[in-house]
């Protein structure tokens, strides 16, 4: 039996930075490609791979990825190449089979690459194997076994990729283990305590360090913002402030003044990262002033923040125009979903199936009756394309930077028509307006670290070594 000849040639038409991106990648054994959210990566990877398949250069490729992205990246393969993906699922039988079938692309996700090591290891043996971390700040923390299984992995592949809009999540340090992934610390020190030490905000010459971060990182990755390479349509921010009222105000004001009463008393000022009580405290702030019934079930008035998203989606309803929900509680998506039933919602989270969240997004794009999705960013964060909204609204945020860029442009992306709004529901003199800051200043640190921004301000440095502004909004 003769095989048929593969075709290596790209299916679709590739737009002007992404045939950049793409010879970039060509010409790099060990590639960072940072390009902002939206910029179509995935595309780029493909076609670049082809590229390489096609050259002998690579007899195959492991792509790792989170959970919530290995269907989307199946089709992406279909939709963008000639070649064969295979997603690496099903019993430890049909594993191993899958990995016989003589695929080009394999498709497999972070939490199982620590039980796979040692079959992807005589995998990668076996041929030249190039390895692609989607979403790579996924390993950010390098004592994760997840980590550590993708370094022992690192020496048998022939070529390294990995990909992110996002990579510096929440800290600088979040660098260091996606870097030691592609070069094994060449770049950067090979010891993560010393690097950690060099970008501690403490750090005397921090400013400096960063500036010098700045310059290596930008060196050694490619990173293009959308405003640079694409006409999008513009996107506005609006923060619609509400205040407490009633019940709600009364159990935030009493957990309010129990926390205030710790944070004066605590020594030191890092105590975002130390102080694990104080932490669950703000998270149960955050809680009230969403939804008080998330923590107190005999709460039976209707959040200021429900009458608020109300008005917003009847507006947005009569414009005929789609909208996002986000909140960081899954108990809040079954109340919103019964709340909203007019409006025909489809519901995304950690405990829906990952094919089952596929499905919702494509009768989302194609469906004109759902008027609204609501989703957990956790879940839904990450490459998915949700451009029939053209209206993000946050009912709630943590203090991840990711969680909120991400979810963000599932909206405006390539594909995009229309004007987006970003929609932040903000109650005044809460906890909400703290998190709101600290997100500005980590998006302006690692806006700044990814070349996106000339400077930093000092301010900005310093907020979060200083518990007064979180003093201010507890009332202190």
């Amino acid at each position: 039996m003769i095989k048929e000849k593969q075709l290596f040639e790209p299916k679709t038409q590739a737009l002007p930075h992404q045939i950049e991106a793409t010879n970039y990648i060509n010409n790099h054994q060990e590639v960072a490609l940072f390009d902002e959210q939206g910029l179509g990566k995935t595309k780029i990877v493909i076609d670049s791979l082809c590229c390489s398949m096609k050259h002998g250069e690579i007899e195959g490729v492991l792509v790792v990825c989170p959970m919530s992205l290995i269907y989307n990246w199946e089709q992406e393969v279909h939709k963008h190449s000639f070649l064969i993906p295979v997603v690496l699922k099903g019993s430890d039988r049909e594993k191993r089979y899958k990995f016989m079938t003589g695929a080009n692309f394999y498709i497999t996700n972070y939490e199982a690459v620590v039980a796979e090591t040692n079959r992807i290891k005589r995998f990668c043996k076996s041929r030249k194997v190039a390895i692609v971390l989607d979403e790579s700040a996924r390993i950010k923390d390098p004592a994760t076994k997840t980590a550590q299984a993708l370094f022992d992995l690192r020496p048998f592949s022939t070529k390294r990729i990995i990909i992110t809009g996002t990579p510096v999540a929440n800290k600088p340090i979040d660098l260091w283990s996606q870097f030691y992934f592609l070069d094994g610390g060449k770049l950067f020190s090979e010891d993560f305590n010393d690097f950690k030490a060099e970008f501690n905000e403490r750090h005397t010459l921090y400013k400096d360090n960063l500036a010098e971060l700045n310059t290596i990182v930008s060196a050694n990755s490619l990173r293009r913002c959308k405003d640079d390479v694409l006409e999008l349509p513009d996107k506005r921010f609006i923060n619609v402030y509400v205040r407490l009222k009633g019940k709600q105000l009364e159990l935030y004001n009493q957990l309010r003044e129990e926390l205030k009463i710790e944070v004066q008393d605590m020594e030191g000022n890092v105590f975002v990262d130390e102080a694990e009580n104080i932490l669950k405290k703000l998270l149960r702030l955050t809680q009230i002033a969403s939804n008080p019934l998330l923590i107190d079930k005999g709460y039976d008035e209707t959040p200021s923040k429900f009458i608020m998203l109300d008005d917003l989606l009847n507006d947005i309803a009569a414009r005929k125009e789609k909208a996002i929900i986000w909140t960081g509680f899954v108990e809040n998506i079954i109340i919103l979903k019964n709340r909203f039933k007019q409006y025909k919602p489809l519901i995304i989270h950690g405990d829906i199936p990952v094919k089952e969240r596929a499905e919702a997004v494509k009768v989302f794009q194609e469906s004109e009756n759902n008027i609204i999705m609501i989703a957990n960013p956790s879940a839904a964060r990450e490459g998915l394309t949700l451009t029939k909204a053209n209206n993000a609204i946050y009912v709630d945020r943590n203090f991840n930077l990711v969680d909120y860029l991400q979810s963000q442009d599932r909206i405006h992306r390539i594909s995009q028509t229309k004007e987006c709004n970003i929609f932040k529901i903000l109650a005044k003199d809460t906890i909400d307006e703290y998190i709101d800051r600290v997100i500005d200043v980590k998006k302006e640190i690692a806006g700044y670290v990814q070349g996106d921004l000339k400077k930093v301000k000092v301010e900005s440095l310093n907020f979060l070594l200083n518990k007064t502004e979180l003093l201010c909004i507890l009332g202190g």
